[in-house]
């Protein structure tokens, strides 16, 4: 049976659906439910590394990737030794809004900065 190129097309775009997206840019860094989830990789990093408590600040980049939920790599400005040094750390959150989870996958300090 020939397949027309309708079918191949729909039959292409139907595959790319079902697969995971790239990464591509948060469009609105300062939206509130962005600095949320920065303001929560930092909560959550010093539940798990009290020794080095930081402070946030705000989310200064990132991007994010639809799978089957939503994942986040965000650039988080904090402070650490009682506010008194500012860095630039790297978080990567999972979040699946409709099951009401949240992970931090990752969090590093950036080095660059």
């Amino acid at each position: 049976m020939a397949m027309t190129t309708r079918t191949l097309l729909l039959a292409a775009v139907c595959a790319a659906a079902a697969l995971p997206r790239g990464w591509s840019p948060i469009k609105n860094i300062d939206d509130p439910h962005i600095q949320e989830l920065g303001r929560w990789a930092i909560t959550e990093n010093n539940r798990v590394s009290p020794s080095d408590e930081l402070t946030f600040h705000r989310v200064t980049g990132g991007e994010q990737q639809v799978v089957s939920g939503m994942n986040y790599r965000l650039e988080i400005e904090a402070a650490s030794g009682g506010g008194d040094v500012t860095g630039s750390y790297g978080a990567v959150v999972f979040e699946q809004e409709w099951s009401n989870t949240r992970k931090l996958i990752s969090f590093d300090k950036n080095h660059n900065f």
